[in-house]
């Protein structure tokens, strides 16, 4: 091996973080990456949308090679037995959404006759936190809808040419990109001719912080449609309500037929307007393919989770142990009495408050998660209660998580300051394989919730192979 990667020769020795081997990366070369990142913090961050305040990460994670590729690997077959799952208590989306408990005004662009095929699981990324360096996934995004394409493939360039500038950095390599894993996805997935016209609308309810300026968010997507068009497709970006629809129910954009549209929100969250009336109208009619389905988003609802431990006695050995190390335990929180006395699901998770967290099945961007050890005894009764009339709830044993060691630079003052932060992982997963991870973390003096809306900073993970 020459001199140069002999300096980037991972150590033994070296304490690293579970997860991210930075620390057994040679201490010069760490400090020249550093020094370098705090002189550039501002241009490796500049027009990153998704991140609040002014903290930002001077270096991503960095993940083994092999590592990586294992993650990979777990998550498609997690991904796979929450499919099974649902196959086992329905035969199409209709019957999934009832054994759900989905209100029907909920999936507006739901096919009920659509069988659960394995095409099903082209798109996805989990929620990932580590707990004694092992990793826990503690949800799941089965879903077309997934943000942070965009930023981890950004942030992975920009990092990995920051890297390159240190001795050996040769050796540290960004990721497969997860913006072109996704277009080659939906090409294949929606067997697209080429010249096919694919619209990405913009949406208001949901959009990641900067992006709720139209004219932002369809600039942010201009790199989306660049890859659409390299890998054949018309892609054009546009707002909800440029959609129309003509003759036969075709949807239209601009007067031109579209052929798919890549659905990156959630259709029942979006405000009602002509443009989501088109789309509605043009699905229902069977006029236009859409990246993903909506039964796509059934298979993320929470309570696909606590079905695999109900399930688990019926699975085979080697699954079992799978779910056994990497899901947390989980199960539904009936809707019901409020009578602790009488009931014992209940009066067992308020017994387990620091032990568990409550969960919306449905929910997103951290809304309505409850952290039973971050409240008192009465905060979590009645968070409790509520979810009780509610319903639509899950418990989940709570991973108290591994923390990452960072440096963090004040895009205003340029001041740095050192803080070990809870952090995520989400692989991005299409067809299958990994591509790109957006990483969210902490800041000095942040939260526990790890959520751009709640103050958590996007970042991403560089990979290094080991000696």
């Amino acid at each position: 091996m020459d001199s140069q990667g002999d300096r980037l020769r991972l150590s033994s020795e070296a304490p690293g973080a579970p997860g991210d081997i930075w620390n057994l990366l040679p201490q010069d070369f760490r400090k020249s990456v550093t020094d370098l990142s705090a002189e550039r913090s501002r241009q490796i961050h500049d027009g990153i949308a998704g991140s609040k305040g002014d903290w930002r990460p001077l270096r991503p994670m960095v993940l083994d090679r092999g590592h990586y590729d294992e993650l990979g690997r777990v998550s498609a077959r997690l991904m796979h037995l929450v499919l099974e799952a649902c196959r086992r208590r329905a035969g199409n989306a209709g019957e999934l959404q009832d054994a759900l408990g989905v209100p029907a005004e909920q999936t507006p662009l739901l096919d009920r006759s659509a069988p659960l095929e394995d095409g099903l699981l082209v798109a996805a990324r989990p929620d990932v936190l580590y707990a004694d360096g092992v990793p826990q996934f503690v949800e799941f995004n089965i879903d077309g809808a997934l943000g942070g394409t965009l930023q981890a493939d950004l942030l992975a360039e920009r990092f990995r040419d920051l890297h390159r500038l240190a001795p050996g950095g040769e050796r540290i390599h960004a990721p497969a990109s997860a913006v072109d894993a996704r277009f080659a996805a939906i090409r294949r997935s929606l067997a697209l001719p080429e010249g096919a016209r694919v619209a990405i609308p913009v949406f208001r309810q949901g959009a990641a912080p900067g992006l709720e300026d139209a004219a932002a968010f369809l600039g942010w997507l201009g790199p989306m449609c660049d890859s659409g068009r390299r890998h054949g497709m018309d892609t054009v970006a546009c707002t909800m309500d440029q959609l129309t629809t003509g003759a036969a129910d075709d949807l239209l954009l601009d007067g031109r037929r579209v052929d798919a549209v890549f659905r990156l929100f959630l259709a029942h969250d979006q405000p009602a307007g002509p443009g989501l009336d088109a789309l509605v109208r043009a699905v229902r009619a069977g006029r236009v393919a859409v990246h993903t389905p909506e039964t796509t988003w059934l298979l993320s609802d929470k309570t696909t989770m606590a079905w695999l431990w109900e399930d688990l006695p019926q699975l085979p050995e080697a699954d079992r142990q799978l779910i056994a190390r990497h899901l947390p335990w989980t199960a539904l929180l009936p809707a019901g009495t409020e009578d602790e006395q009488a009931d014992g699901v209940l009066r067992e998770a308020l017994a387990r408050r620091t032990e568990l967290v409550l969960k919306p099945v449905g929910g997103y961007g951290g809304s309505g998660v409850v952290l039973g050890p971050e409240v008192t005894d009465g905060q979590w009764r009645q968070a409790l209660l509520h979810a009780r009339r509610e319903g639509r709830h899950v418990l989940q044993r709570h991973v108290l998580p591994d923390l990452l060691a960072l440096d963090f630079a004040d895009q205003r003052t340029g001041a740095v300051e050192h803080a070990e932060v809870p952090f995520v992982l989400g692989p991005f997963m299409f067809d299958g394989a990994p591509s790109g991870v957006l990483v969210r973390h902490g800041v000095p003096g942040g939260g526990p919730v790890l959520n751009a809306h709640h103050g958590a900073v996007m970042s991403t993970v560089l990979l290094a192979d080991r000696c």
